[in-house]
């Protein structure tokens, strides 16, 4: 297939890339010849240096012969433009960032006008993340399914878990829940495991259940965590302004602090039931003062990735709170986690990987299977897809499971048949009409038939 991507800052370099990886024709739009040339020189890609929101430099990136327009600039007008004007030039598919609140509010109004497939707000998925995580504070991680009724949270074993020393055939028998562990981390090694594995400490395990069940499988192996109902926040951005908002919706006491005091007051009047605190959240002194030591969570948002990190280790060596930094650096990601900090939000990783899902599933929009949902587990080295099963596949639907010949380091971990959560074993089927949830370490599927020998 065929995309333009107008821009080539973080979330287009990132989602280009990709795209190439996944065999795509990309060509990249920017009016920075620095950005593009270091595209140039990283990717196997066209880049063309102009105005994305003029017709003459999207004709000249091949816009009447692409599949689909991306853009993702930092300015939402000019990525609406760039729709609108790509929508003129006969473009039916366009994918548009908008992360202005007011915009995005009345996106609805005018998608169709501008011929939007998708609208992507980073900042409102990263704030969606971090909600969830604190609802479920002993996970480091949690992706949602089935519109919510699977999960699948990451979490480290510490030396005194049970679980340790215990192949996963024991822990299913010991626990009796309907789970399954799908992926797990060992130092730098991924494992698609199998009944046998054998869980060590410092284990990074990710989990699928539903969420009653994830609740009774970490309390049942002393993972909960305290319910999160003081929360801190440092930086008043997009992010958090969503974050805010949500948790004081759900009734989280909320302190967020931001040290430009203009945004302060506008944050005052967007946010009345917020504590809003003017300060320099690096500010350690001014961290200890506004009672950092007493909340349940520790949110790092501020725009510097540094900054973040910094603030999340002191917060981690002087509080017992949930911590949670934004770094949107792959390499300080890294870093990152290697110093102890388990909870890493990226915006542009979660705009990326709802983007790649919505591209999969235009492979093969005529398929019988299509993909719902894409999440990048395990620092992306993993991918969590769920299909739907919307018709009958020979040597797939209607066979045990036990059967298949799936290929290696692929697992099949829940499926969802109506409302019903089933965590399969060998003896169950896959049924028309079923959502299915594959978790796979080596392959990119874009449909449910590649799973197969």
């Amino acid at each position: 297939m065929k995309f333009v991507v107008i821009g080539a800052g973080k979330l287009g370099g990132t989602l280009s890339e990709q795209l190439v990886q996944e065999g795509h024709n990309v060509t990249v739009i920017d009016n920075n010849a620095t950005a593009i040339q270091k595209m140039l020189n990283s990717q196997d890609l066209m880049c063309i240096e102009g105005n994305g929101a003029t017709a003459s430099t999207q004709i000249d990136a091949g816009i009447k012969k692409a599949d689909c327009l991306i853009a993702t600039t930092a300015h939402d007008e000019l990525n609406m433009l760039c729709c609108m004007v790509a929508r003129k030039l006969g473009i039916e598919r366009s994918i548009c960032r908008v992360r202005n609140p007011e915009y995005f509010n009345q996106i609805d109004l005018i998608k169709n006008d501008l011929g939007l497939a998708m609208v992507i707000n980073p900042e409102l998925a990263a704030a969606g993340e971090i909600a969830r995580v604190l609802i479920f504070p002993a996970a480091a991680k949690v992706e949602v399914f089935g519109k919510g009724k699977v999960e699948v949270v990451e979490n480290r074993l510490s030396e005194d878990s049970p679980l340790v020393g215990l192949s996963l055939a024991e822990i299913y028998k010991k626990l009796k829940l309907q789970f399954l562990i799908c992926a797990v981390q060992r130092d730098q090694d991924i494992f698609i495991p199998s009944g046998d594995f054998i869980l060590r400490a410092g284990d990074k395990i990710n989990v699928a259940a539903s969420h009653s069940d994830l609740e009774r499988f970490f309390k049942q192996n002393g993972a909960i965590k305290i319910k999160v109902k003081n929360v801190m926040i440092v930086g008043g951005g997009k992010i958090g302004f969503y974050l805010a908002k949500q948790l004081c919706e759900i009734g989280m006491r909320v302190k967020l602090i931001e040290k430009d005091y203009h945004r302060c007051t506008e944050l005052c009047d967007l946010l009345p039931k917020a504590v809003i605190i003017n300060g320099d959240g690096t500010d350690q002194e001014l961290l200890v003062d506004e009672g950092i030591n007493d909340v349940d969570a520790f949110i790092a948002l501020s725009s510097i990735d540094e900054e973040n990190i910094i603030m999340s280790l002191f917060a981690k060596n002087n509080t017992k709170a949930k911590i949670v930094t934004k770094v949107n650096r792959g390499t300080y990601s890294d870093m990152a986690s290697m110093l102890g900090l388990e909870t890493l939000i990226s915006p542009k990783q979660l705009a990326n990987g709802m983007i790649i899902s919505y591209v999969r599933s235009l492979e093969n929009a005529s398929s019988e299977c299509r993909i719902e949902s894409l999440y990048n587990i395990i620092g992306n080295r993993v991918e969590a897809i769920e299909f739907n099963v919307n018709e009958k596949i020979p040597g797939l639907t209607g066979m045990p499971l036990r059967d298949l010949s799936l290929k290696k380091n692929i697992l099949i971990c829940a499926i969802i048949r109506k409302r019903q959560v089933l965590i399969p074993n060998g003896n169950d089927k896959l049924d028309p009409g079923d959502s299915v949830i594959i978790v796979t370490k080596e392959h990119r599927f874009s449909e449910l038939k590649d799973i197969l020998e």
